[in-house]
């Protein structure tokens, strides 16, 4: 029980200290709130992107290209982004924008931040190479549809927009094009520089808490809310994504240690960087900070209950 107590507290509360700071700098005026989208547009373009290029490039090809690992991770993330997605459209008669940043409220977990400390205390060193895999799938499948929807949808004249124009304005991203450079990087064999790489880890290690904080901020200028949708959203992301994830898991052969880390991807809440994405382009911007934060909320029991789950898998 203190195990688990200990790797849950761990994992949340750099969490939480970052977004109460920036909380804190709106609401004392430390910091004027509409500054949240030039952080989270920092974020966006140039921290994240380039930290998931390092994580990439840096990555053992062979360990990170396990077939039933990504395809477990592409079934759960990807089902659980088309119920966002129709839940938009349908249930909350959203536009093609605010339904794809709704879907990816519901589909994108906090990997790079929650990841490492949870599945490090409960699996052990080896599952480090795991939040490689589950960011992998995240920013060259998930994150790239959910851009080229943006594109789409980022004009008046849309219908004069069509997919190859929507793919190449996607592709230009950084968000999009850096982790599959790294990805290739690794493909090759090819191994960066030391000194570059030490050079652009300094950008890199900001992408958390610059996100974190800018959600802070952002949270302190809105009313928070816990309607149906922020609801809808932490249920999908929460409980029903990690369900997915272990049925997908399962049933195509994974079992043991492997199980356990591939099922305890889902359990982690919200990435911040969907809220950082909503904020910097101003789309679903108040929806995706309060599910987000929510999700957080949430995942206190969630990862409690995963860890629990995986403890006993792994054994």
């Amino acid at each position: 029980m203190q195990s688990i107590l200990a790797t849950t507290t761990h994992s949340l509360a750099p969490i939480f200290f970052c977004i109460t700071l920036g909380w804190m700098a709106g609401k004392l005026g430390m910091m004027p709130i509409e500054y949240g989208r030039a952080l989270a547009r920092f974020v966006v373009l140039f921290a994240l992107p380039i930290a998931l290029f390092l994580a990439a490039a840096k990555a053992n090809p062979a360990d990170i290209f396990n077939a039933r690992i990504l395809l477990s991770l592409l079934i759960g993330f990807g089902l659980t982004f088309l119920i966002g997605w129709a839940a938009g459209h349908l249930l909350f008669k959203h536009g093609e924008a605010d339904s794809a940043l709704q879907a990816l409220a519901c589909s994108f977990p906090n990997i790079a931040y929650c990841g490492p400390p949870v599945l490090v205390a409960s699996v052990g060193s080896s599952a480090l190479l795991m939040v490689v895999s589950g960011n992998l799938i995240v920013t060259l499948i998930v994150v790239p549809i959910t851009l080229v929807v943006l594109a789409r949808s980022a004009t008046d004249e849309e219908h004069r927009i069509g997919i190859g124009r929507a793919l190449w304005n996607a592709a230009k991203q950084p968000l999009v094009f850096l982790p599959i450079a790294g990805a290739g990087f690794a493909a090759s064999g090819f191994k960066l520089p030391e000194l570059a790489v030490t050079a652009a880890s300094e950008i890199g290690v900001a992408a958390g808490g610059a996100a974190l904080f800018a959600l802070g901020l952002t949270l302190s200028g809105i009313s928070l809310q816990l309607n149906k949708e922020v609801t809808f959203n932490v249920f999908v992301k929460n409980i029903l994504q990690p369900i997915v994830i272990f049925g997908t898991a399962y049933l195509v052969g994974l079992r043991g240690a492997l199980l356990a880390q591939t099922f305890l991807l889902g359990v982690l809440p919200t990435a911040t960087e969907v809220s950082a994405i909503a904020v910097s382009r101003n789309i679903y911007r108040d929806r995706a900070a309060g599910s987000t934060l929510a999700s957080v909320l949430a995942s206190i029991f969630t990862i409690a209950a995963g860890v629990s789950v995986a403890v006993l898998l792994d054994e």
